[in-house]
C-alpha cells in the first residue's frame, strides 16, 4: 500500500470502460462542495505525451532531461524519465501547489482501494480483487445494470451517484 498523506482515489479497468467519464463526474462533484486542491495522475500505456514536432518534443528529442512549458494558463513538466508511482507522489507532496486528493487512472500496481470501471460482468471477474471497493463504469447505467453489487462490493453509477462513491472511498473528507 502507498502511504501518503494526500488522499488517494485509485481508478482502474480496460479501456472503453468509463473511467475518464467517471473521474470527470467525481472532479465536478468534489470542485462544487469543496475547495480541494484535485490532481490527477493518468497511466499512459501506449503512446508518448509530447507531441511529435512540437518545440516541447524537440527539445526532449535533442536530449533535454526535462522540459518545462508554461503558458498564459497552464505549466507542464516533461521529465524525460519514467517514475515510478511513489516517486510521483513523494513529490507532489513537497511541491508548490499541494493536493488533497490525487485520482489516479491506470495504476493496477497499487495495492490502494480502488475503483474499477468495467463494461459487462466478464470484465469484472477478469480484473476482480481484494482492492475494488466499488464497480462502476459502464455497467452502472441503469440499462445496463442487473445487480447492485458483485460479491459484496457495491455496483455504482459515477455520472448520477459521485457522493456514493466518495461515501465508501473517503467518507471523513466529507
Amino acid at each position: 500500500m502507498l502511504k501518503t498523506s494526500i488522499k488517494l482515489i485509485n481508478f482502474i479497468g480496460f479501456s472503453g470502460s468509463g473511467k475518464t467519464s467517471s473521474i470527470v463526474s467525481l472532479i465536478n462533484y468534489l470542485t462544487k462542495i469543496t475547495d480541494f486542491k484535485i490532481f490527477v495522475l493518468k497511466n499512459i500505456h501506449q503512446h508518448t505525451i509530447d507531441t511529435k514536432g512540437k518545440d516541447t518534443y524537440r527539445f526532449s528529442e535533442a536530449g533535454a532531461e526535462a522540459v518545462i512549458a508554461r503558458s498564459n494558463k497552464a505549466t507542464t513538466f516533461f521529465v524525460n524519465n519514467a517514475l515510478n508511482l511513489k516517486d510521483i507522489i513523494k513529490w507532489l507532496e513537497e511541491a508548490p501547489i499541494k493536493p488533497d486528493i490525487i485520482i489516479t487512472e491506470g495504476f493496477r500496481e497499487l495495492k490502494n482501494d480502488k475503483i474499477l470501471c468495467v463494461s459487462s460482468q466478464e470484465a469484472i471477474e477478469e480484473q476482480f480483487d481484494n482492492t475494488i471497493k466499488v464497480i462502476s463504469g459502464k455497467i452502472a447505467s441503469e440499462s445496463r445494470r442487473s445487480e447492485k453489487s458483485y460479491e459484496g462490493i457495491p455496483i455504482i453509477n459515477a455520472l448520477e451517484e459521485p457522493e456514493e462513491i466518495m461515501k465508501i472511498l473517503l467518507p471523513e473528507f466529507l
